[in-house]
């Protein structure tokens, strides 16, 4: 506490005595259209992990430095593969889900993007550029967990001159993406992105493209590897996930009915589900430092 405030607002997922840890920056530049560091959060091999549905940061691009293993990131329409010595960066306003969140450190910047919306989101590194990207965040990461607005002022600086470049400059040899979903997929998509807080199901969908269930979900598997309730239920437990983060005053009961779920009870089946813990476990897991 400093000055009857609390200044840090820390996120802990607790295992035992080990943590993952988010760290939020306390300093902005005045010219609020000016980047600035948001937050730096870090896994660890050790830490409790669940899967993080689908979301978005509508003002945060966020770049993932992936420190160990391997798995796959949603962003946008396609599933990417990433592994060790990769950095992800996802602009601000993208949809995204990282799944099973793999140990990384996880930088926020208060900017729209850092990449083209076209360039392929994952960049392969060597171990010694990696490194230095690692070493940077890890300086930045420990100047946040101080309770000293010059030192968040110095993290912001750190990530901006000389994280950022660095990544950028490596990202101008990124790939192409190219978008090849098939228009009645991205209808399928946009419907239900635009509709998941409503009490809507896949044959409500249907209803509203006029197809059938059996050949969206053909379509569907065939061009995003998903289900098109897998993707309705990410939707919601993501926005669930946020939710819990953002309003921890919120009863559970107010959560399902702001996702498009009435019965607080399937709410809670469906999100531990797919989350691996239930919500009140994933809220008990967030802590105000």
């Amino acid at each position: 506490m400093k000055n009857g405030k609390t200044f840090i607002f820390q996120i802990l997922i607790e295992r035992g005595d080990q943590n993952m840890r988010q760290f939020f920056c306390h300093w902005q530049r005045q010219a609020a259209h000016q980047p600035s560091l948001a937050y730096i959060s870090k896994v660890e091999t050790y830490d409790e992990i669940y899967i993080r549905g689908l979301h978005q940061h509508d003002q945060v691009t966020e770049i993932s430095l992936v420190m160990d293993g391997s798995g796959q990131y949603f962003i946008r329409d396609s599933y990417f593969n990433v592994t060790q010595q990769d950095a992800v960066a996802i602009n601000a306003g993208r949809l995204h889900s990282e799944g099973a969140i793999l140990p990384s450190i996880c930088i926020g910047i208060r900017t729209p993007n850092l990449i083209a919306g076209t360039t392929y989101p994952v960049f392969q590194f060597t171990a010694t550029e990696f490194n230095t990207m690692t070493r940077i965040g890890q300086l930045a990461f420990e100047l946040l967990q101080q309770e000293d607005i010059a030192a968040h002022q110095l993290a912001s600086n750190l990530i901006l001159t000389s994280l950022v470049p660095y990544f950028q400059e490596k990202a101008v040899t990124g790939k192409t993406m190219t978008t090849t979903t098939p228009f009645i997929v991205q209808r399928a998509k946009n419907y239900i992105d635009q509709h998941f807080h409503d009490a809507i199901n896949i044959t409500k969908v249907c209803q509203e493209l006029a197809i059938s269930h059996t050949y969206l979900d053909k379509q569907f598997q065939e061009n995003m590897a998903i289900k098109p309730i897998k993707y309705l239920t990410s939707r919601r437990v993501g926005e669930a996930q946020r939710l819990l983060i953002n309003q921890p005053d919120l009863s559970l009961t107010q959560v399902s009915l702001m996702v498009g779920i009435t019965n607080v009870n399937y709410f809670q089946r469906i999100f531990k589900n797919f989350a691996g813990v239930s919500p009140q476990r994933f809220r008990t897991l967030l802590i105000t430092a």
